[in-house]
């Protein structure tokens, strides 16, 4: 497993993404554009719930209870524990404890972008509790116990999970696995989307800002080598006890 110390272009290239983002969704102008495509979206994914076969309906209200959000954590493990899938045998278990310090780490950037929301006042109610004649999936199956709504759905805290994981992925593996990535961050990010329990600029901006923030410190510096080095150093003297 091959980590780079600090790399100035790509470090200042996905910072410069994520302060774009969130530039644009504050800006006046550019606001109203991220508004719209919120609204087609909405309209799209919310509509579809009926005038597609019930199975369709089905498959993402299964998706959209809660204990559904382990499933891609689950098929992200399992990633980590063949050979030549995202790492080779020797460094599989490097490769899991740099996936799991970039999560703390995104967790913090996490925290960061609430405490800035609320400084801002960006919090907003997910579409389910704005628009009256939206459908709710937690009305079509109450007996699941779904999550549909929320009183604050910015950002989209799944989307910036998965979207890290993607760019973790990117960063290392150059085989035909890369697909199978993309379908299954593309499938998991789109339940919340599906049940409105979160705007499109909720993932888009809020969950790309999150991860390309993340990358970047955690793969543009040297976090990675450092955590690595350290856990290495700390497993090797018990081993050698």
């Amino acid at each position: 497993m091959n980590t780079h110390q600090f790399q100035s272009k790509p470090f200042f290239i996905l910072n410069f993404i994520s302060l774009l983002l969130l530039f644009s969704w504050r800006n006046v102008i550019t606001q109203e554009y991220w508004h719209y495509l919120d609204h087609q979206m909405f309209i799209a994914l919310n509509q579809s719930l009926i005038e597609f076969h019930p199975m369709w309906s089905g498959f993402w209200a299964i998706l959209s209870v809660r204990i559904a959000d382990l499933i891609p954590l689950f098929l992200i493990g399992l990633f980590f524990c063949f050979d030549d899938v995202l790492f080779k045998n020797k460094h599989k278990m490097m490769g899991l404890i740099g996936f799991v310090t970039l999560l703390v780490l995104m967790l913090l950037i996490r925290e960061l972008m609430n405490l800035y929301a609320e400084y801002a006042n960006l919090g907003r109610k997910s579409p389910t509790l704005v628009v009256d004649s939206a459908l709710r999936l937690s009305s079509m199956y109450p007996s699941l116990g779904l999550k549909d709504m929320s009183a604050n759905s910015f950002p989209g805290d799944h989307a910036a999970v998965l979207f890290t994981w993607l760019g973790y992925c990117l960063f290392f593996v150059r085989n035909r696995w890369r697909w199978l990535v993309f379908m299954i961050v593309l499938v998991f990010s789109i339940p919340r989307l599906i049940a409105s329990a979160h705007w499109f600029s909720d993932v888009m901006v809020g969950g790309i800002s999150i991860a390309t923030t993340t990358l970047a410190f955690g793969l543009h510096t040297p976090l990675l080598n450092y955590v690595n080095k350290t856990l290495g150093n700390i497993a090797s003297k018990f081993l050698t006890k």
